[in-house]
């Protein structure tokens, strides 16, 4: 009887053992949760670049056609204008590759997808910052408040290196990704 006893103790406890590893597996996070949260912080990058945008649009109305800074202007949304749509097209690239992760056909493979991922999501992230800089530094012009435009020349610069850096290491990645598959 005894022995019986410590067998189901013995089982319990085992099974129990089991529980709490696929319990602590299941609380780990998984490729896709890791993916879906840097697509988070690039939307929500993105969407305060797009009310940038909004607000950008009518500051630039209140610039009068011959202020001397009008080239200025012209520039900086020329920059932010191509920044936009990288940062864009880079989020939706984000997502198409992590909405592949779970249907990879194996974990090396799921994992590449969640690495394009993360570094679409980083592009979209670098973009969206250089489009947010740019309508501070058409707002700083158009309320006036031009002794802290070279702050914000300075911004934009480091800004639009990190962007051209982030989208080197992502083509670098996407590159290695690629010849990994072509063998």
């Amino acid at each position: 009887m005894n022995r019986n006893s410590f067998l189901a103790a013995l089982t319990v406890a085992v099974m129990g053992t089991g529980l709490m590893i696929d319990s602590a597996r299941a609380q780990e996070p998984t490729l896709a949760s890791v993916a879906q949260a840097t697509i988070d912080a690039a939307e929500l990058e993105v969407n305060n670049a797009r009310a940038a945008i909004e607000k950008g649009k009518e500051l630039i109305a209140t610039i009068p056609e011959d202020s001397p800074l009008m080239p200025d202007v012209a520039q900086v949304v020329q920059a932010a204008s191509e920044n936009w749509k990288i940062a864009v097209d880079s989020l939706q690239g984000a997502i198409d590759s992590a909405s592949k992760i779970d249907g990879a056909s194996n974990d090396s493979i799921a994992a590449d997808y969640a690495l394009l991922s993360k570094v679409n999501a980083g592009v979209a992230v670098s973009g969206a910052k250089v489009v947010q800089i740019a309508i501070a530094y058409v707002e700083a012009i158009a309320t006036e408040k031009t002794e802290s435009l070279d702050v914000i020349r300075v911004a934009m610069q480091d800004a639009l290196a990190g962007s051209s850096q982030v989208r080197f290491n992502y083509d670098r990645v996407k590159t290695l990704i690629a010849q990994k598959y072509s063998k």
